[in-house]
């Protein structure tokens, strides 16, 4: 009995731990970067604040190699991160985000809910380019903080079912006190996390899944420009108009649609299939 509450403590103090570490890393990153660019400290107001954002989540990534390398005294490879195959793997990833959110779009303008206005390919500039760098920062942050600590540790203790859904609602809930947060777009971003982890096991290779993400918020923002979770303000390379507020959520964007979730529940159920034929190879 004392020997379960030592470990039930030790795992609050290292939860504590990597918390405070996100909060130190991630916010001397936001404020160095704010005084760089705006000579004062951060606000939602600046010109491309999203970007000073998103860069700052450099911070999370620090703080989750730093837990994982210092206090669990692991290697990188226990979160699932892989060497071979790096690039292509990214390259796979991108790829599925950006197809995923461009169906979305296609099936959008098929049920009239948003017109395409135009072209704006003026804004592929370095402006750009960093907007990539930060959402694929920022994507690999995440997975890695939910996807692969987080995951790694309830797989490990309770199995592979319990490690796909837990970490996938958390991913769910983390979204909570985003503008225009509805229960519909919680359950498409728990549903995206299910597709991730489901996506994670099949291949056993984070950089997977952070491209994936990085491929959907990238295409959202940069490409569409369309909001990403609550957030606006992105200058994209195509222009989109609304034409029906009851199908399209104009504050959440995408993720706030009906569409996004029978695109998620197709994507996991490619994946149980793929794995059933994996298996079925395998015997």
């Amino acid at each position: 009995m004392e020997n379960k509450i030592n470990n039930f403590f030790k795992i609050i103090l290292k939860i504590f731990v990597l918390l405070l570490a996100i909060v130190i890393f991630t916010g001397g990153i936001m404020l160095a970067l704010s005084i760089i660019f705006y000579g004062q400290t951060y606000n939602r107001d600046y010109k491309n604040a999203n970007l000073v954002m998103l860069m700052g989540t450099t911070g999370q990534l620090l703080a989750a190699i730093f837990f994982v390398k210092i206090i669990l005294k692991k290697k990188i490879d226990y979160i699932f991160f892989k060497t071979e195959g790096l690039a292509k793997n990214i390259g796979i990833g991108l790829f599925l985000g950006f197809l995923q959110i461009s169906i979305y779009v296609l099936l959008d303008m098929g049920r009239g809910a948003l017109e395409y206005s135009g072209s704006s390919y003026g804004n592929f500039n370095l402006i750009f380019l960093a907007y990539f760098i930060a959402f694929f920062i920022q994507s690999t942050s995440e997975e890695i903080l939910v996807r692969g600590i987080l995951t790694r540790a309830l797989s490990d203790r309770f199995g592979r079912n319990v490690a796909i859904l837990l970490p996938s609602i958390v991913f769910g809930l983390l979204h909570l006190g985003n503008e225009g947060v509805t229960i519909l777009s919680t359950l498409n971003t728990i549903l995206v996390g299910i597709f991730f982890a489901k996506l994670l096991f099949y291949k056993d290779n984070i950089m997977l899944t952070s491209g994936v993400h990085a491929g959907w918020n990238f295409s959202m923002a940069m490409i569409y420009g369309l909001n990403v979770s609550g957030f606006s303000g992105f200058d994209s390379l195509l222009n989109f108009k609304i034409l029906n507020y009851n199908l399209y959520d104009e504050i959440y964007g995408p993720e706030g649609s009906i569409v996004v979730t029978f695109i998620e529940i197709i994507s996991i159920f490619i994946i149980f299939y793929l794995e059933r034929r994996k298996k079925i190879k395998n015997r």
